[in-house]
């Protein structure tokens, strides 16, 4: 009886162990940065521009910026909101940002929260001859805001215009799909960063 106990209690203490070493694994916080302001695709990024937070990323952590990680000379491929994480994928190392302004409105509305600066991907659902909508698939992929574009006119009851920074060889595509009345709808692109709770250094 006592030999059965001890095993029992034995087993519940390497159960116990096996929890606490998952809850400390998971449970580790590093050093990233994050913008000290926003900054729109194509501009330079230094350390100026950043300050420090701490944060869990878990599984997700080598795809962003730690302290001490930023290469000098970097550019933004996209826009990035103050307090933000820094994804990697977003640094580039020469400006090749060459974009142009299109203005388009959302046949969905527009999401709550979209800003000027704020990332979208911008989807088309193409008409046909008999005004049947297809499937919807994406034309841009991280499009910035520039501007909202308010309708004071007699439709004043439309959705907003939106004014975009697309790059130029989006430009004939997005133009033909509004040309061709598909519609068109814009998602906004929500960061790792606005989801996690990070603690400013």
């Amino acid at each position: 009886m006592a030999k059965n106990l001890l095993m029992v209690f034995a087993l519940f203490c390497l159960a116990a162990g096996a929890v606490n070493y998952v809850i400390s694994v998971n449970n580790h916080t590093d050093e990233y940065l994050v913008a000290e302001r926003d900054l729109p695709a194509g501009s330079t990024f230094a350390i100026s521009d950043t300050k420090v937070a701490d944060a869990n990323l878990g599984s997700s952590a080598t795809a962003y910026l730690k302290v001490g990680d930023l290469p000098s000379g970097s550019y933004l491929l996209g826009p990035i909101r103050a307090g933000q994480l820094i994804p990697r994928s977003m640094l580039a190392s020469a400006a090749i940002d060459e974009r142009v302004p299109v203005v388009v409105q959302s046949a969905m509305g527009l999401p709550v929260g979209l800003i000027a600066g704020a990332s979208v991907d911008l989807w088309v659902a193409p008409i046909d001859e008999n005004k049947v909508f297809g499937e919807p698939y994406v034309l841009v992929l991280g499009a910035e805001v520039s501007q909202l574009i308010e309708n004071k006119e007699m439709f004043a009851n439309q959705t907003p215009a939106v004014e975009l920074w697309v790059p130029v060889e989006a430009v004939g595509p997005v133009l033909s799909s509004i040309a061709k009345g598909d519609s068109i709808s814009l998602i906004l692109r929500p960061t790792l960063a606005e989801e996690l709770p990070v603690n400013n250094g």
